[in-house]
């Protein structure tokens, strides 16, 4: 179909589909390519949120286990503390306690309570283990019990 000025209608309009046709393409195109240009973008977003969620995991394993450690230091300690008190167990009737004077010492104590063959070492062996003391030093009042084989 021609025009008074000799154009063709029909051509005209192939020609403009054709062009619609390109840019609707292009327009898919572009959309698909700022898709996956998108990606990328996003890509170090969830990296950092691994990473952070990594972190986060971590340190509610590391409060975790240290929350057990300090548990189980409590409960030994509790166990250690329970097991040698400072205070020794009640005199049976036919042990003796004496009761320390002032510049008294542990071996002088030991030596008035021994027998004859036995080594001194011993008896103040003896008498630590028997008072529970941890060391020789003794105190001006201090209660001491002589254990019942001397």
């Amino acid at each position: 179909m021609l025009t008074a000025n000799g154009c063709s209608c029909y051509s005209d309009f192939t020609r403009t589909e054709q062009t619609f046709g390109v840019l609707i393409m292009m327009q898919t195109i572009s959309t698909y390519s700022t898709a996956y240009n998108d990606k990328p973008v996003t890509a170090p977003k969830t990296r950092a949120v691994r990473k952070e969620r990594a972190t986060e995991r971590l340190l509610i394993r590391l409060a975790a286990a240290s929350l057990f450690f300090m548990l189980l230091f409590v409960g030994f300690s509790l166990l250690t503390g329970h097991a040698d008190s400072e205070q020794p167990s009640v005199p049976t009737a036919s042990e003796q306690v004496i009761i320390v004077g002032s510049g008294d010492t542990l071996w002088e104590i030991a030596s008035s309570v021994r027998t004859e063959d036995e080594d001194i070492r011993r008896t103040v062996y003896d008498l630590q283990k028997r008072n529970n003391l941890s060391s020789s030093e003794l105190r001006a009042g201090q209660r001491l019990i002589v254990p019942a084989d001397r």
